[in-house]
């Protein structure tokens, strides 16, 4: 019989949210490469301009772009041109993230594009200490489980692994009408998960 026995653990703590991420962006179509930059360019601007008059500083926000491509008719000449461009805004309350993004696209105009909220945690850490400890205590219950099973007493730990899973948000966002002052958004909970493989020796 073996003298050893392994066992996975594992601890989850469910938390709320405290950063939201708006995935946004803007886009616009003219007849020549120059104006359809330039009107997504102040698109964009105005969009910028409406986060920072709601508290979001420079290392909140990050655009890429510009991005173009042409427009053709049915026998493949050009008639127009697309740019846009995608800009990510990290809102530290999520609970204005509804907010803000009716905010942006109410002042971008028909120019605003919206590609998607997400949620995330600042710090994980504190989170992950407290689910490490649930991972030990479920680990340490398998174990004493199994050796009375098999009638033998339980001993030592002498090999711990642990793997932690990124989580997600186990309660989907909601969005409802853009048309509204506020986006209606529900931010859900996230996961933070610890899994843990620990070996006992037996005690006899």
């Amino acid at each position: 019989m073996s003298e050893a026995i392994t066992v996975q653990g594992v601890g989850r703590v469910e938390v709320r949210p405290d950063v939201a991420i708006l995935e946004l962006g803007t886009e616009a179509r003219a007849e020549s490469v120059e104006q359809a930059l330039s009107a997504a360019s102040q698109a964009l601007t105005t969009m910028v301009a409406a986060l920072h008059a709601n508290g979001a500083t420079e290392t909140d926000l990050r655009t890429e772009g510009p991005s173009t491509y042409t427009m053709t008719d049915d026998v493949g000449r050009v008639n127009s041109y697309v740019c846009s461009f995608r800009l990510t805004a990290r809102v530290t309350d999520p609970a204005r993230a509804g907010l803000l993004l009716a905010d942006c696209v109410a002042q971008a105009g028909d120019g605003a594009r919206v590609h998607g909220v997400n949620y995330t945690l600042q710090d994980r850490a504190d989170h992950q200490r407290q689910a490490r400890v649930l991972a030990v205590a479920d680990a340490r219950a398998r174990a004493e489980q199994l050796a009375e099973l098999v009638g033998r007493p339980l001993g030592r730990a002498t090999n711990v692994v642990e793997s932690n899973s990124p989580g997600g948000p186990i309660r989907p966002m909601r969005a409802m009408s853009l048309a509204a002052d506020s986006v209606e958004l529900e931010s859900g909970v996230e996961q933070v998960t610890v899994g843990i493989e620990v070996t006992w020796v037996f005690a006899d």
